[in-house]
């Protein structure tokens, strides 16, 4: 195993050379506590989004599909059942740590080669984390801007966050989980065709940043955190220094509307994959509880 090619932005070995849990590492019993402690109102909120053909989707992939299945049985009782087809990245979903990689190397160094296949990931997989479970703290990037939304080439930088950040009083700490609203959610309901044109999100200067202030992981109301001038794009660094470099985890499509609507800034956050074993990714129910 080799070590990553930029240390400065590099969590590699700083939980062991066998760690496949990258930031989850950062959340102790502690942080958890302390995090239920932002409990004031008991409202609990679903961050997710439809999971259905005509949900939130990475456009170059196909639509969730479901059918259900009926079966009759004697005196009119039945049984019905429900089959799906889908992507793991589909709807509101997290990336595993060996979602994305260069160099032939995911998170911790693993050789992509030796451990991802047609089978599924041998290292990294997403069934290497049980759960997200800690203090969550929403920056409304467009509510500090003063607008429904950000434009689809607009920009997040890391500055926006420190000032966003000190605008809504809020400090981010180690263990954090970092809810990113831009408003391109709404963009998605009103005209889906714009939102898989393109995306507002983080830019590679929130690299060191996330690194700094040891975030778990990014959660955001777009297809992919960072932004993109189009779809496909010519490349994706934040992907890849996030999930290959730090570590962190990357939570897309989720709902934040109704936590804005209710002034919530920090809350308790409960994120648990499915436990798809050697799976690269999984759908997601975000629940916050403020």
């Amino acid at each position: 195993m080799s070590t990553s090619p930029d240390t400065n932005l590099s969590n590699w070995g700083r939980w062991g050379p066998e760690d496949q849990r990258g930031s989850l590492n950062l959340i102790t019993p502690e942080i958890i506590k302390r995090a239920a402690g932002l409990i004031k109102t008991g409202k609990v909120y679903s961050l997710s989004a439809p999971l259905d053909a005509n949900g939130p989707q990475w456009p170059l992939r196909h639509k969730t599909w479901r059918v259900t299945t009926l079966g009759a049985v004697a005196d009119g009782a039945g049984v019905a059942d429900d089959v799906v087809m889908m992507h793991s990245h589909s709807g509101t979903h997290m990336d595993a740590l060996c979602h994305i990689w260069y160099g032939n190397q995911i998170y911790n160094g693993f050789s992509a080669s030796e451990h991802l296949s047609s089978t599924g990931a041998g290292r990294n997989s997403i069934d290497n984390v049980p759960f997200i479970v800690g203090r969550a703290v929403l920056l409304d990037i467009a509510g500090w801007k003063g607008v429904p939304h950000l434009q689809g080439d607009e920009a997040i930088s890391a500055t926006d966050l420190d000032q966003c950040a000190a605008a809504q009083g809020v400090t981010l700490e180690p263990g954090d989980i970092l809810l990113l609203r831009t408003g391109w959610m709404e963009v998605f309901r009103q005209d889906p065709a714009t939102f898989n044109s393109g995306e507002p999100g983080l830019d590679a200067s929130t690299i060191p940043w996330l690194k700094e202030h040891d975030i778990v992981a990014v959660c955001a109301d777009n297809h992919s955190i960072e932004v993109m001038y189009n779809i496909p794009p010519a490349s994706i660094p934040v992907h890849a220094s996030v999930l290959r470099d730090l570590g962190i985890y990357l939570v897309e499509n989720l709902n934040l509307d109704e936590l804005v609507a209710d002034g919530v800034r920090e809350c308790l956050l409960v994120i648990a994959p499915l436990q798809l074993t050697g799976a690269v990714g999984s759908p997601v129910n975000p629940v916050a509880i403020a």
